[in-house]
């Protein structure tokens, strides 16, 4: 999965040094941007005017979470939960997350699915990102958009809901799209999801490899 957003051309510079000095993760410098190699996908982020920001979540091996959470502590301010603990237990699933902000203002998850790319328990204890687990897609018309996924690409919902108040998930566990209302926070922050451009390169779908694009859930292109 390859993602792009929209990033204040301001804050470039201040992401590249993010997620490269301070997370030790590869970082390109293509013009008018910063793409960040995060395991088996890219994220990169185009300049733009004012300050949009988006979620999405970084996937790390199920069985290594605490590893993760560490290596976390040590460069990142994570965001607290309601009772000020960093961690989160999603038992709905199985999984276990902690949060941050980069300096676009992105909220960014990391997050271990118990089952999901784990590692031989050989006592070692290191983990790596594996790639992307969610990305947040802004979509007045989610209702639209989730029958469109699942006419198009064979993508569907798999948890939530597309026509209450909330989120809706699409995809798979560990491999989501969420189609967010405009307005609705970012766990765990208290900040409305918003317009942000963003775009979504998918592969492995019934149209083959294809391009979605937030906002409206279109199909750009295909690919092999």
């Amino acid at each position: 999965m390859r993602l792009a957003a929209a990033a204040g051309r301001d804050r470039l510079d201040a992401l590249a040094d993010f997620y490269g000095d301070r997370l030790g993760l590869p970082v390109e410098r293509p013009e008018g941007g910063v793409e960040v190699v995060v395991g088996r996908a890219r994220v990169r982020f185009v300049g733009a005017a004012g300050a949009p920001f988006t979620h999405f979540a970084l996937l790390v091996p199920g069985n290594r979470f605490d590893e993760a959470l560490a290596w976390a502590r040590e460069r990142v301010d994570l965001l607290p939960g309601p009772g000020g603990d960093p961690v989160f237990d999603f038992d709905f699933w199985d999984a276990l997350a902690c949060y941050f902000e980069d300096p676009a203002g992105n909220v960014v998850e990391l997050i271990a699915h118990r089952g999901v790319e784990e590692l031989p328990d050989d006592g070692i204890t290191a983990f790596a990102i594996v790639g992307l687990s969610e990305v947040g897609l802004v979509v007045e018309d989610r209702a639209g958009a989730a029958r469109a996924l699942d006419a198009q690409l064979g993508v569907t919902v798999w948890g939530g809901s597309a026509d209450g108040p909330g989120f809706a998930f699409a995809g798979e566990r560990a491999r989501t799209l969420i189609l967010a209302p405009p307005g609705r926070r970012w766990l765990p922050t208290d900040r409305p999801a918003g317009p942000c451009p963003t775009e979504v390169e998918v592969t492995g779908t019934r149209a083959g490899d294809v391009r979605l694009e937030g906002g409206g859930i279109r199909v750009r292109g295909g690919g092999g």
